[in-house]
């Protein structure tokens, strides 16, 4: 007998150890009862999704995203095509812009120093109109520039673009109608000699009612006779 009680178990620890099965059985139940739950649930709502004709709105987003990507290939292939041409004007642009403004600047550069020199005239590319003048160093915008000094500008880019058409064989005549009225005496002599220097080859017409203020320009002087019967 006492071997056996010695070889027998602990019957607190098999008591422990049969709670813990039982408590784990119910445990597993009640997960069990849960997933039955769950899948009843899920299987509900797969039947009401299946009514509503989930495939049928699968296939169709399907069918959209479809169209969507396409478009957006077309779109992509689109944006490369501008981008190429957009590069390619805005070569073109450069190319034009530097046949144009070369010459321009030939011509336009003795005329200005005639006023100002060693100054520089700025022609903005976008409009292609003077933007700038820099003297001594110092750049200054168009628009702050004295009134004098803008039309002064305006005039001798006038005479500049004359020029090009009669070296291209196109002379035109450069009409300047009372002009040159914000100009002091020293800037107004010099006008007269960039008029000069134009006129030698090129028609210019000035038309003013200051006889006095345009006494030293020079030139022939228009006559209107008037006769009667």
């Amino acid at each position: 007998m006492p071997a056996l009680r010695a070889a027998a178990p602990d019957l607190v620890t098999s008591e422990a150890r049969l709670t813990r099965a039982r408590t784990a059985i119910d445990q597993a139940r009640i997960a069990e009862q849960k997933d039955r739950l769950t899948l009843a649930s899920l299987n509900a709502t797969i039947s009401t999704l299946a009514e509503e004709g989930i495939e049928e709105r699968l296939a169709s987003l399907a069918g959209a995203r479809a169209e969507a990507e396409a478009r957006s290939r077309r779109y992509e292939a689109e944006v490369r095509a501008l981008s190429r041409l957009k590069r390619a004007l805005e070569d073109a642009r450069a190319k034009a812009r530097d046949a144009y403004f070369g010459p321009v600047m030939q011509e336009l550069q003795p005329l200005l120093a005639i006023l100002h020199p060693g100054a520089q005239l700025t022609i903005d590319d976008q409009s292609l109109l003077p933007s700038a003048l820099t003297r001594n160093g110092q750049e200054e915008g168009l628009e702050i520039l004295s009134g004098g000094t803008r039309e002064q500008v305006a005039i001798l880019t006038r005479l500049a673009f004359a020029r090009l058409f009669a070296r291209d064989g196109r002379p035109v005549p450069v009409v300047l109608d009372d002009a040159l009225v914000h100009s002091d005496d020293d800037r107004i002599e010099a006008m007269f000699d960039a008029l000069h220097r134009t006129a030698r080859d090129q028609q210019i017409l000035i038309l003013t009612c200051r006889q006095r203020a345009f006494a030293a320009l020079g030139g022939e002087r228009a006559q209107v006779q008037v006769e009667t019967t």
